[in-house]
């Protein structure tokens, strides 16, 4: 059997937007709920960063800190579906 090479170029554009996309992804941030609160968390963390009684508090702070870092913000439903994206 014929191996083929895994290439890694780091002078690949595309490979380079690959791993820049990775990276701002796991910086975005979910509105979620959790035990009947809102919680914000970064995408991956298991800890909330801020706990909220509604969901409009925590989409405040969800949009606050994604505008001074230049990320995404998840919004949840109560179902758990992601029901809304909103870019900075």
């Amino acid at each position: 059997m014929k191996r083929i090479p895994y290439h890694t170029d780091q002078s690949n554009p595309q490979i380079q937007e690959y791993k820049n996309a990775v990276v701002r992804g796991m910086k975005n941030h979910h509105v979620v709920l959790r035990n009947n609160n809102w919680v914000v968390k970064r995408a991956g963390a298991k800890r909330a960063i801020s706990v909220h009684n509604t969901q409009k508090e925590a989409i405040e702070q969800a949009t606050s800190i994604a505008r001074n870092q230049g990320t995404a913000v998840f919004i949840h439903g109560q179902d758990g579906r992601i029901r809304d994206r909103r870019e900075y």
